[in-house]
């Protein structure tokens, strides 16, 4: 069996790091300097990212706010609507706790008795006006993306070319590799 040349050239190589006689190459590399940092200290690193020492551990310093950026307070009484479930959804809706906004509802319904006002009716319209508005733009995005998909240019499932593979005369037969055959 004839060895190529380039197995004949590994071969030498094998045998001439097994003599001693190999040309050694020089390896251009890093070795870490490990600093040593006080609890407190705070460093940039060569990626851009701030890090605090702590008591026996680093820390990586984010660079978006802490959570308490991101708390929910009812605009009446300040209380936190991030914690309960029924306060969260009604944060959403109306900017208020549960408690305040069953409070405010409940002293518009009773102006509307007590002055013949009709502050509730209106704020009730005006809140289904708020769903109404939302629901025509849901419907319009959902037709300008059902336009989008039905036009021709813009189709996203585009057959022809599944077509012309399928059309046309390709040889689908596998070839055998003849050099891994004896």
């Amino acid at each position: 069996m004839a060895r190529s040349s380039k197995h004949e050239k590994n071969l030498q190589k094998v045998q001439d790091m097994l003599d001693g006689n190999h040309k050694s190459k020089i390896q251009v590399g890093y070795s870490t300097s490990e600093k040593h940092r006080l609890v407190g200290d705070t460093w940039t690193d060569s990626d851009g990212y701030k890090w605090e020492q702590k008591d026996g551990y680093k820390h990586k310093l984010g660079v978006t706010p802490s959570v308490g950026m991101f708390h929910q307070q009812c605009k009446d009484c300040d209380t936190n609507c991030s914690t309960e479930k029924r306060h969260k959804h009604t944060w959403v809706r109306y900017k208020r706790c549960y408690h305040c906004q069953m409070n405010f509802e409940i002293e518009l319904k009773t102006k509307r008795i007590g002055n013949s006002s009709n502050k509730w009716v209106f704020w009730v319209r005006l809140q289904n006006l708020k769903n109404m508005e939302a629901i025509e733009r849901e419907m319009v995005q959902w037709l300008e993306e059902k336009n989008k998909i039905e036009n021709l240019e813009d189709k996203p499932f585009d057959m022809s070319v599944a077509n012309a593979l399928a059309n046309s005369n390709v040889d689908t037969s596998m070839k055998i590799n003849k050099r891994l055959v004896n």
